[in-house]
């Protein structure tokens, strides 16, 4: 009997189906962004739909020289730190919903609209991880299974539906990798497989910093790889392509940045090299962020601190794509894919992503960074899982006669599906839904940011900037401008207060270290008066302090 052809067209439009709805679910329970970056990225799709996409009105770090002056309109030069294609991406469906609602909208209902792209993104990225199995095997069991596991990814499922860069990222540095590997396999249409390739090396650097990796590690990949016999302008024309791509995409952002800041790409950023710690990140002034600072911490704390990076970002690596579950069939299938040339690009640019979090970009990376950029590559782990898996059903039937692997495999990969849903939705209602699905635990994070600013506008002092753990999550409730606690003590936060014209610090559980003793004795302190407290997360209390006029 003649096996059935195989439909990919159909696959791929179940899938996204599937996709869309599953994602559209998990979002109904996301009701906000939820932490400082997906307040960051929604904030700022806000200010390009309402017609002002150079500024910001805060400052949730003072890494960039260009946001230290204070000013009366208290809006600083957006996007110093973080890229702008998330909020890019979201700005359109922002629009659209005041446009046909006729009138603003409340940031609750806005959100909603934000999130419609990045639920499509995140139901995208499945069927990339369809295709990469594909590429390397043409076992279609292995091509549905990578794209379920993708989809019920555990401890990134979470983060698909909020307006944060991780299906963005995803979906654009994968492609990315993918159309270098199409270059190969088509050679007619080499060119345009390595512009597309180049778009989207320009989209992933547009939607993190650390996406211009792409760029780099696919022009190693097509110089390494090209044919020894191709001649030098083949050679070029590929690279122009591939470069061009890029451009297209990056060439504007960097003629923005050199009419506002002076450079291509904004060199604040840069000071997070020589953090000592991670709360350095949020040092006043930063001037102390230096190389010589750097080096005067000392060789030991140096070495640790890479150390420490390096076990936080391979612990990352075993949890995050299968919750542990998946792991050990990754590693399998890695080592029997080892020879494609599609996962070979991929794991190049794992390990330069993970030495660039683990040696360069120490603190961010391992709080977070290669979390988030480590997204794309579940479109080349999730395949090697299944192959993985079938390497290991065929090792124990080596050992335990009676069982029939083609019998056996197919179960062990629905099994292997069915466990990592199950673990997708164990963690999903842990974290978002709690014990009151009418309530959603998601839905009450920051409340204490609304009560304050509730309490702050009944006493008439609405307009006022306050000087808080989270600035973007205040604007998102608030409207109001704000700036960041610094990360050093009673000192730190005085001058901040002087230098952008403060009168207002709410301080919560999550504080920096040197200031516990004003969180544990809020009333001791003379120039800072306790004039409210609210419940914070976990119930902890949140102070509101105002500064005490001078003599």
């Amino acid at each position: 009997m003649t096996p059935p052809r195989p439909r990919p067209a159909l696959d791929l439009s179940l899938l996204l189906v599937l996709g869309l709805a599953v994602n559209a679910l998990a979002a109904r329970f996301i009701t906000l962004p939820g932490y400082v970056d997906a307040y960051y990225y929604f904030d700022g799709a806000l200010q390009w739909a309402h017609g002002q996409p150079a500024v910001e009105p805060f400052l949730w770090n003072y890494l960039a020289p260009q946001t230290m002056a204070a000013n009366a309109a208290r809006l600083w030069p957006s996007n110093l730190y973080w890229m702008p294609l998330t909020s890019l991406v979201a700005a359109p469906a922002l629009a659209a919903a005041e446009r046909i609602a006729g009138s603003p909208l409340p940031n609750a209902i806005l959100f909603r609209a934000a999130q419609l792209p990045f639920i499509l993104l995140a139901s995208i990225l499945p069927l990339l991880s369809y295709g990469a199995a594909r590429l390397m095997s043409p076992n279609r069991r292995h091509a549905l299974a990578a794209a379920l596991l993708t989809l019920f990814c555990p401890y990134y499922f979470v983060y698909w539906t909020t307006t944060d860069a991780f299906a963005l990222f995803a979906v654009t540095a994968s492609g990315g990798l993918l159309a270098a590997l199409m270059a190969e396999r088509q050679p007619r249409r080499a060119r345009l497989w390595l512009l597309a390739a180049g778009l989207s090396a320009g989209l992933a650097h547009l939607a993190r910093a650390d996406g211009l990796l792409i760029l780099v590690c696919l022009l190693v990949w097509v110089s390494l790889r090209a044919p020894a016999g191709k001649s030098g302008p083949a050679r070029f024309g590929a690279i122009a392509a591939l470069i061009g791509g890029y451009l297209l995409v990056m060439l504007p952002w960097f003629v923005r940045n050199l009419a506002l800041v002076g450079a291509p790409l904004p060199s604040g950023s840069l000071r997070s090299l020589w953090l000592t710690n991670y709360d350095d990140f949020f040092a006043f002034p930063p001037q102390r962020l230096a190389l010589a600072a750097y080096l005067a911490s000392g060789a030991a704390s140096i070495l640790s601190s890479k150390w420490l990076a390096l076990q936080s970002n391979l612990a990352t690596l075993a949890a995050a794509p299968g919750g542990f579950v998946a792991f050990p069939f990754i590693l399998i299938g890695l080592w029997r894919l080892r020879t494609q040339p599609l996962l070979r690009l991929a794991l190049f640019y794992g390990a330069a992503l993970l030495a660039a979090m683990t040696l360069v970009f120490t603190f961010p990376g391992m709080r977070g960074g290669f979390f988030h950029s480590g997204a794309a590559l579940l479109p080349f782990l999730m395949p090697a899982a299944v192959a993985g898996l079938d390497a290991a059903v065929e090792a124990a039937a080596r050992r335990l006669p009676h069982w029939q692997p083609a019998r056996a495999q197919p179960v062990f990969t629905g099994l292997l599906v069915l466990c990592s849903a199950a673990l997708t939705a164990a963690v999903f209602w842990a974290r978002v839904v709690g014990p009151n699905p009418a309530r959603p635990a998601w839905s009450t994070l920051d409340q204490a940011y609304r009560d304050a600013g509730d309490w702050l506008q009944s006493h008439g002092q609405s307009n006022e900037l306050v000087v808080l753990n989270n600035p973007p999550g205040w604007f998102y409730f608030t409207g109001q401008p704000a700036v960041v606690i610094p990360s050093g003590g009673r000192a730190e936060l005085m001058q901040v207060l002087s230098a952008f014209g403060g009168r207002w610090v709410l301080l919560d559980a999550n504080h920096p270290a040197p200031l516990a003793s004003l969180y544990t004795a809020p009333e001791a302190d003379p120039a800072l008066q306790l004039r409210a407290t609210f419940a914070g997360v976990g119930g902890e209390p949140a102070y509101l302090f105002e500064l005490a006029p001078g003599p």
